[in-house]
């Protein structure tokens, strides 16, 4: 009887442990992931956003500010080598004006460069309601990243495009992202790192820091503003003079 108690007692102690270490499912992880970064309720009710911080690329720092109209637009600025330089994306188009690369007047962006960009314009992010945004979800399982084991979940978008989100269970929030993008040609994976995440005087959570490689560029925000009023107007292309 007593080897009898000793072994229920063992299997009861590998159960709970088990218990613990239970897998979690694809709708688990996401759901989690929702919850931590403030609930979708609160995730769909983010109308506008304006960031601010600077843009580091090669050693170079620049003032950096992204303005934000949920699925509509975004508009970023930043000053560089005296000058002040504009990229609007918006769900229909595009333009930029950026004296930095000597340009002269605003022009339109090329469309076949906008659909990694538009895809951000949601602000809610693409694992909220990704079924009824068009795409599919498939929870791989774990990788281990710098010593961290994070979920790691293949979203499928409707144009059949793929990106790789990687999800941290000790905060539930997303730690990186790949993607394939084509560059003159070659197809590059882009691989983005998210870290030191805040939260906003509205209780929004978000990374105040961004890498994006190979490019090497990190971009950090020192102040972000949720649900401020942005007027449209902000996103249009200047006439020519």
């Amino acid at each position: 009887m007593k080897h009898l108690r000793m072994l229920t007692l063992s299997m009861l102690l590998v159960g709970a442990a088990v218990g613990t270490t239970k897998a979690q499912t694809l709708d688990e992880v996401v759901s989690k992931y929702i919850t931590a970064m403030g609930g979708e309720a609160k995730l769909k009710a983010l109308n506008s956003q304006i960031a601010e911080g600077s843009m580091s690329i090669q050693g170079m720092d620049f003032p950096l500010k992204v303005i934000n109209l949920n699925k509509k637009a975004m508009r970023i600025e930043f000053e560089a080598m005296g000058t002040k330089n504009v990229q609007v994306i918006t769900e229909k188009g595009g333009w930029m004006f950026l004296p930095v690369q000597q340009q002269t007047a605003p022009v339109d962006s090329d469309p076949a460069d906008l659909a990694d960009s538009q895809r951000d314009l949601d602000l809610t992010g693409e694992l909220v309601d990704y079924k009824a945004k068009g795409h599919t979800a498939e929870l791989i399982g774990k990788e281990t990243i710098e010593g961290k084991e994070l979920y790691k979940i293949k979203l499928t978008r409707k144009d059949a495009s793929i990106s790789n989100y990687f999800v941290d269970p000790a905060t539930w929030y997303v730690a990186k992202r790949t993607s394939m993008k084509s560059i003159q040609g070659q197809e590059i994976e882009i691989v983005e790192n998210f870290s030191d995440f805040k939260k906003s005087a509205g209780g929004y959570v978000y990374p105040a820091m961004t890498e994006q490689l190979p490019m090497g560029m990190k971009i950090s925000y020192t102040k972000v503003e949720t649900n401020p009023a942005i007027d449209e107007k902000t996103f249009e292309k200047p006439t020519a003079q």
